[in-house]
């Protein structure tokens, strides 16, 4: 039996955690796989994922809990200069209590193979003769010099380094060709069985959700974080209102810049129609019933929020922005593909959909000749399987 730790900064709702998620049901059901989680941060109210994780992997978090408490409650008031203060020194702390622990648990504990998920546990490990694979999630352009030399720094411990599309594997060859031998691209994979499943179960959203899905709407779902580029999309629907659009446009998730899209929706009036509904454990339900997924990104790694809504029929519109979207969407043939940031485009693109059934049903055909790529037991298990015989001998 292979011992196989998987490493990943935390469980709170995310699309790297997703993913995790997504994998970790795969591989539990793998019996030559002994597999241990390892976490760094424990935030009991946020740690959305843990009740997921299949009972047979077992879960270690590196941070006690109450000491994450102790820095998330610092961190809610930036404002205050002595939580400024307070915090720079937690995070100088985190560092020397991540690597004590690292240096004796993975000493006392020997794996065959060591997973980082989220590379950011690997600068921490101590020497070791095992194998250890990162997995690259994000596009590596436009990196400032300090960044990427922690990047290279990182990658250099890596001996082998998984990217997530083919645009992101050009990405690494590029920009670090002395590990450029260490690349190998693996799709994202999604389980359409769970996923049509957790559609189709309404048991935990209240009376008024429940009406919200018999309205017609566009949906996106994405952290509200200025790089999701989402008062863009308010506008680009304020656009659409003028030309007709009746969908109402529902926004799931939550995040710094939700005061900011707020603000825009009043600013244009649209109040009664673009509704932020916040994070949903489950989107799914929502996600199956909206007319068109769109996405307003200026970046992403492989955007699996795409492959899912695809999964459940759901037509995607999104600009090309660097790695992934492209790739999913087949250049523009199964689903809508936009020059970045052209918001014009973007409305015509919405409406051609909208306004012609022919081009939903071409849309559709190249939808499911792509979502054959990530599936799990069609194409990914394989690869999965045989990264893991080669890092474990």
């Amino acid at each position: 039996m292979k011992k196989i730790a998987i490493c990943n900064g935390q469980l709170y709702m995310g699309g790297i955690e997703r993913v995790l998620i997504n994998y970790l049901n795969e591989l539990a059901n793998e019996k030559e796989l002994d597999i241990t989680l390892i976490v760094k941060e424990n935030l009991p109210e946020l740690n959305i994922f843990y009740n997921e994780i299949p009972k047979n992997i077992k879960v270690e978090f590196i941070k006690e809990a109450d000491y994450c408490e102790k820095i998330y409650s610092i961190t809610k008031n930036k404002r205050n200069i002595i939580n400024r203060i307070l915090k720079q020194w937690y995070l100088y702390y985190s560092k020397i209590k991540v690597k004590k622990w690292c240096r004796k648990y993975f000493v006392e504990n020997r794996f065959d193979c060591i997973i980082d998920f989220d590379i950011d546990l690997v600068e921490f490990l101590p020497e070791l003769d095992t194998q250890i694979v990162g997995w690259i999630h994000y596009s590596l352009k436009g990196m400032k010099k300090k960044k990427y030399d922690k990047k290279r720094r990182k990658f250099k411990l890596c001996n082998k380094l998984i990217t997530i599309c083919n645009e992101m594997k050009e990405e690494l060859i590029q920009l670090f060709p002395e590990d450029k031998e260490k690349g190998e691209r693996i799709y994202n994979p999604v389980n359409s069985s769970i996923l049509i499943e957790k559609s189709k179960d309404l048991s935990k959203l209240s009376e008024k959700e429940r009406e919200l899905l018999n309205d017609e709407y566009f949906i996106a779902v994405s952290r509200l974080v200025a790089g999701k580029n989402l008062v863009s999309l308010v506008e680009i629907y304020s656009e659409l209102k003028k030309r007709g659009v009746k969908e109402k446009l529902y926004i799931l998730g939550d995040g710094e810049d939700r005061a900011n899209i707020e603000k825009r929706v009043k600013e244009l009036g649209l109040g009664d129609d673009v509704l932020l509904l916040g994070q949903k454990k489950n989107p799914f339900p929502f996600m199956k019933r909206a007319k068109l997924f769109l996405h307003s990104s200026r970046g992403e790694g492989l955007p699996t929020v795409f492959i899912e809504a695809m999964t459940l029929g759901v037509v995607v519109v999104a600009y090309d922005c660097p790695t992934g979207p492209k790739e999913i969407l087949m250049n523009g043939k199964a689903g809508g593909l936009v020059e970045l940031d052209n918001k014009d485009k973007y409305v015509e693109t919405v409406l051609e959909i909208l306004n012609s059934s022919e081009k939903r049903v071409e849309i559709r055909k190249n939808m499911d000749l792509i979502l054959k790529e990530f599936s799990y037991k069609e194409k990914i298990r394989g690869q999965i399987m045989a990264l893991l015989e080669k890092s474990s001998n």
